[in-house]
């Protein structure tokens, strides 16, 4: 929540329920694994589903409310499942993500990437790389799928009888111009891999428009000192355009080597945004599986800092230190410093527990021998060296010690 703050962003929350009929196909939006929707049977005739991405409810809940008549630019992030189902069985994902409505810079772009690799840093992730790439647009379009058909057709006969069918279907028309021949770099296939290693890059392809927005991109990811790599085979199930990106991170195997490990994937949705809602709207997404980040996250043993949730950690043993710390919760709450207790808890190693939990700086004690003296024990937290002041001081003391932190 802090982050997000600081980066400009509100939550949105939007119902696990949704019409039917604002999907235009049921095929998820980051990830084309998933292809069935969830229907629920009601009364009337109306199809109702299970929210399959939150990036959808999202979109939905901005046009409704016609964001765009009431503010230039909307930021906001969400997290909540989503559902699909196949024939065997009902599955959920907790999906993390983000939405930016309204602003076409490449330094939007960069920003974002910027606030990604900020959420993941505060869980403890650390080796993060984005990857990068550029479909172009609309324009860039047909120059490439012509240079890039041609490659295929020359080299279909080294690829597997599923991408060959794919770039039958895209010869026959019988999908979107370019769509299957996409796929093909989609193909967990090593013999297709290989094909794809060697075929054209998009970014050889793209106007001086879309170049420019590249370039500025990385650029600004230069400025910000964010690791990324440009990877001219990383493409989506179609929804994306112009930007595309991916964020991985580096983990040991068990066999001592290195492997990759997706989070999530994002980029410039205006194409696909303008598609269903016939407006032109500047739209930029990031979508993550929450569960696989902090399932990383745990049998990596990151080193998670805590969020900071207040500034001072109140610690008392037995009752009269209790009455005391009451009194002096109220001075430090009335000097408007974020201050923590836990009343009810006498076990003095559970609360230093808990002010390192809230990431506090200072813990002030307060034993019986404090309380009859009228002193208060300042404990750094992080160091653990602690000094004795008088309760008159201690005010003075706290001011002085956050203000050197």
């Amino acid at each position: 929540h802090k982050i997000s703050q600081a980066f400009g962003y509100q939550r949105v929350e939007t119902s696990p329920v949704e019409k039917y009929n604002f999907f235009p196909r049921s095929k998820d939006f980051f990830n084309p694994k998933i292809e069935n929707l969830v229907y629920i049977d009601t009364a009337s005739s109306k199809k109702i589903v299970l929210r399959s991405q939150n990036f959808l409810s999202a979109l939905r809940a901005y046009i409704e409310n016609d964001m765009d008549k009431r503010e230039r630019t909307t930021r906001w992030y969400y997290l909540g499942p989503t559902f699909s189902a196949d024939e065997k069985a009902l599955s959920h994902v907790y999906e993390f993500g983000m939405v930016n409505f309204g602003e076409p810079s490449a330094v939007s772009d960069a920003q974002m990437i910027n606030m990604i690799r900020a959420f993941l840093e505060d869980l403890g992730v650390r080796n993060i790389i984005f990857e990068i790439n550029s479909k172009g647009c609309s324009n860039c379009d047909s120059n490439y799928h012509e240079v890039l058909s041609s490659f295929l057709n020359q080299r279909k006969a080294e690829l597997c009888v599923d991408c060959q069918q794919n770039i039958a279907k895209q010869q026959s028309k019988q999908v979107p111009e370019g769509e299957e021949y996409y796929s093909v770099f989609l193909c967990g296939n090593a013999e297709c891999r290989e094909v794809t290693n060697t075929a054209p890059q998009i970014i050889d392809h793209i106007d001086d428009t879309c170049n420019k927005h590249l370039t500025s991109l990385l650029e600004s990811l230069d400025e910000l000192e964010v690791g990324y790599v440009l990877n001219p085979r990383l493409f989506d199930n179609q929804k994306l355009s112009n930007t595309i990106f991916r964020v991985i991170a580096k983990s040991e195997t068990p066999e001592g080597g290195q492997q990759d490990i997706e989070f999530g994937i994002g980029g410039r949705v205006s194409r696909f945004v303008s598609k269903i809602t016939e407006q032109e709207i500047p739209t930029l997404a990031f979508s993550a599986n929450l569960n696989s980040i902090l399932n990383f996250v745990e049998q990596t043993g990151a080193n998670h800092k805590p969020a900071k949730t207040a500034d001072v950690f109140l610690i008392n043993i037995g009752e009269m230190a209790s009455k005391k710390s009451l009194k002096l919760f109220w001075d430090l709450w009335k000097n408007n410093f974020r201050v923590a207790e836990n009343f009810g808890e006498n076990g003095i190693k559970n609360q230093f527990k808990m002010a390192e939990a809230k990431g506090c700086t200072l813990a002030l004690v307060i034993g019986q021998k404090e309380a009859v003296e009228g002193s208060v024990i300042l404990r750094d937290v992080k160091s653990g060296m602690q000094e004795v002041f008088p309760v008159e001081r201690i005010i003075d003391e706290v001011r002085k010690r956050l203000a050197d932190d």
